[in-house]
């Protein structure tokens, strides 16, 4: 059962159809006011006290731009041979972004930097204290996340 806070956010997410930084697959999150963004945090809040193997899901109003995605499941995960960090992906309407020990304060630091006013910046396993060397498959193989708004609507 998904919370009623984490429900239709009026946030727009959306596949951007071209490189916006290291990473081919760039997913877009924008907001026109700070606090649209909360229950994202609030999401990450509750899958870092949980602990690995957790789960949320967000839901957003359809938008008219093109890639438009209306589902995002975060996913708390443990550290294997694939993936010591995050990997941001996108099927159809439907963003995942998994997230280890490392990749979980990583995505929460920029959802914080992003709900203080920050944007035009991405967020991807590339962004670890990790030598290149030290990723996964499934790191290297991640999209980024790029955050836009409210001043900044996107690129």
């Amino acid at each position: 059962m998904v919370k009623p806070s984490f429900l239709n956010l009026d946030a727009e997410l959306w596949l951007y159809p071209h490189r916006l930084g290291r990473s081919q697959l760039s997913l877009c999150l924008y907001h026109s006011a700070k606090e649209i963004g909360l229950p994202i945090l609030e999401a990450l809040d509750e899958l870092q006290s949980e602990g690995s193997l957790s789960k949320r899901t967000l839901t957003f109003k359809a938008t008219p731009r093109a890639g438009c995605i209306t589902t995002l499941r975060l996913l708390r995960v443990t550290d294997d041979e694939d993936l010591h960090v995050l990997n941001v992906a996108s099927e159809n309407d439907t963003a995942t972004i998994q997230m280890t020990d490392i990749g979980l304060p990583l995505f929460r630091d920029a959802v914080r930097g992003w709900l203080e006013g920050g944007e035009d910046f991405g967020v991807s396993a590339q962004h670890s204290d990790l030598k290149p060397r030290q990723l996964g498959t499934l790191d290297r193989a991640s999209g980024e996340l790029w955050f836009w708004g409210p001043t900044y609507v996107s690129p």
